[in-house]
């Protein structure tokens, strides 16, 4: 009977070390799974922008900062400024400061991010870019991938309008058709899913290197991850 105590003890002791340890892993994997979902925003909204005539320059001083900071050019002077942050799902915009009262992508906070980004890297469109914010003569946009049923994915594009450091008003400005994963209808889907399934694939190999079968089927599991490109990290 005492024996048969310990052994029920101990069984219980193991019972919960598992869960534990399954509930752990589930969170780790979650955890490195949402680092590949943002970076894998961050580049579609790359592409698209590039596309769409604007050039990139880096935006972060490591991994803090602007997602996507872009500008055009007419007769070698900066005319035009687009801030954008990048987001998956439902993702909330963030706050930063001593208190944390500043929020990400209001003007205080962009113009504190270009202070850094100009000290971090001397470049000699950082003031120009910066003047015109300052002048309130640039777009600020929240760029949104979706995750959609069957596997598809959507963008939708918020503009954003500052209301001081604590306050914006985000308004829905475009909501593209879901995009599937497995077929492009035309050139923009294509490279859309070129990005995404590059980003996704670059990414998964950096966070995942290596992976058992409950993690594998972990990530099986969620509609917006492509088999192939879970399948290439256990070759």
């Amino acid at each position: 009977m005492f024996f048969t105590k310990i052994l029920f003890s101990v069984l219980i002791v193991l019972s919960v070390a598992f869960a534990t340890a399954s509930a752990f892993s589930n969170n780790k994997i979650q955890g490195r799974l949402n680092l590949v979902n943002g970076a894998s925003a961050e580049c579609v909204m790359h592409a698209f922008y590039r596309a769409s005539g604007w050039v990139q320059i880096e935006g972060e001083v490591g991994r803090n900062g602007i997602d996507g900071l872009y500008y055009k050019k007419k007769n070698g002077i900066i005319r035009e400024v687009l801030v954008a942050e990048s987001k998956w799902n439902k993702a909330n915009l963030g706050k930063s400061g001593k208190k944390r009262l500043i929020r990400q992508m209001s003007k205080t906070w962009i113009l504190k991010t270009l202070e850094r980004l100009q000290q971090y890297r001397p470049l000699p469109e950082y003031p120009q870019i910066r003047k015109l914010v300052e002048h309130d003569q640039y777009r600020a946009r929240l760029f949104r991938l979706f995750p959609r049923e069957k596997g598809k994915i959507q963008i939708q594009i918020f503009q954003i309008k500052n209301k001081g450091i604590h306050n914006l008003d985000i308004k829905l400005l475009r909501s593209l058709p879901a995009i599937s994963m497995d077929e492009s209808k035309n050139s923009f889907e294509k490279a859309v899913l070129y990005a995404y399934n590059r980003c996704r694939a670059k990414y998964l190999r950096h966070y995942f290197p290596m992976l058992d079968e409950l993690e594998i089927d972990h990530l099986l599991g969620i509609n917006y991850l492509r088999k192939e490109n879970i399948r290439l990290l256990i070759k």
